[in-house]
């Protein structure tokens, strides 16, 4: 097997400019930006052997940090929201509303992450580092995500250590469309192994009450067509739900035009969907103004504003205590 590694750099503003990497095992080829730790683009084949992108891309480099979709970036330290822009004695910044929303403007995903690229026997990959002083939350924590490339595997790994206590939720935030955009979502099929809905507010902060998924309109437990979920729920899906935490903790995800199929495996107690059923539309995103329901969202993480219920567990982070979350990301055809 053939490994490649190879790297360019984008306009971003005057006195700084984009390093993008592009790394390829002849399975998978994926295009990483160290300006938020982003993949921007992930190649795989499709059941005829055509590799193309199978992601969200936003094109034009120098609106990066206006970013109103997180296309494919590194969410953190917290992805996702909390309630009121505070918790305990600490007060964020309200970027949504009165809410603090994946960190704020100067989150993990608009920072630059410094990188180096490693290549083994049997992989390759690229490993991003961030000392974070400027999202505003307690630190400095040191975080570290990597990208590793095994035959038609990609692993993701995230890892963060504070010099003080502090909380740690990141998460990756691709837009998946495996059709490579020959079609919408709508004929995807998905299916996870999750118990329970977050119910959620008017603002989508949740409301403390874990709704179950069996016989909903969410249930995403058997393989269900997007299409039939946006049926029952014509606003779209943007909602959390949970693992069962004594089970496989996987979702599958699969377009029947293009045969690619899907199938995570993580290490966290949730998954966030969002179908972008009412995206942001300021983005050119793989040539063409974002438009509906053109891709799937799928962010492991913890639950949303878990800071507020201390019933669900927690996401702090203690002083000196490293933290590392895996999700592992299998692409197959049929």
């Amino acid at each position: 097997m053939t490994f490649t590694i190879s790297k360019e750099s984008l306009p971003f503003r005057a006195d700084k400019s984009i390093s993008q990497i592009t790394l390829s095992n002849e399975r998978l080829t994926i295009v990483v930006h160290d300006y938020g730790a982003r993949v921007h683009q992930l190649l795989t084949p499709d059941k005829n052997g055509t590799f193309e992108n199978i992601l969200l891309s936003k094109n034009d480099s120098e609106t990066y940090a206006n970013d109103g979709g997180y296309y494919g970036v590194i969410c953190g330290p917290v992805a996702g929201r909390i309630s009121g822009a505070t918790y305990d004695s600490v007060s964020l910044e309200a970027n949504e509303g009165k809410n603090n929303l994946h960190s704020g403007s100067h989150g993990w995903e608009r920072q630059f992450w410094s990188y180096e690229t490693f290549e083994t026997a049997s992989s390759l990959g690229i490993k991003l580092s961030l000392r974070d002083e400027e999202s505003g939350f307690p630190g400095q924590i040191q975080a570290e995500v990597t990208y590793k490339l095994t035959d038609n595997k990609l692993e993701v790994t995230i890892s963060g250590l504070s010099v003080t206590d502090t909380v740690f939720n990141p998460a990756w935030h691709p837009y998946f469309n495996l059709s490579a955009e020959l079609s919408t979502t709508h004929e995807h099929f998905i299916q996870a192994n999750v118990d329970f809905l977050v119910e959620t507010n008017q603002e989508n902060i949740p409301t403390g009450r874990l709704l179950t998924v069996d016989d909903s309109s969410y249930s995403i437990k058997e393989s269900v067509s997007i299409k039939k979920l946006l049926k029952d729920n014509p606003e779209g899906l943007d909602d959390c739900f949970v693992f069962n935490p004594k089970g496989d903790k996987s979702l599958m995800l699969y377009d029947p035009l293009s045969g690619r199929k899907l199938v995570a495996q993580t290490d966290r107690q949730a998954v966030v969907i969002y179908t972008a059923t009412n995206p942001e539309i300021e983005s050119m995103i793989n040539g063409r103004p974002m438009s509906k329901n053109r891709g799937i969202a799928i962010e492991f993480q913890e639950i949303p504003d878990l800071v507020h219920h201390p019933e669900w567990g927690t996401i702090e982070l203690k002083a000196g205590q490293k933290k590392t979350f895996i999700t592992e990301y299998l692409f197959t055809t049929n």
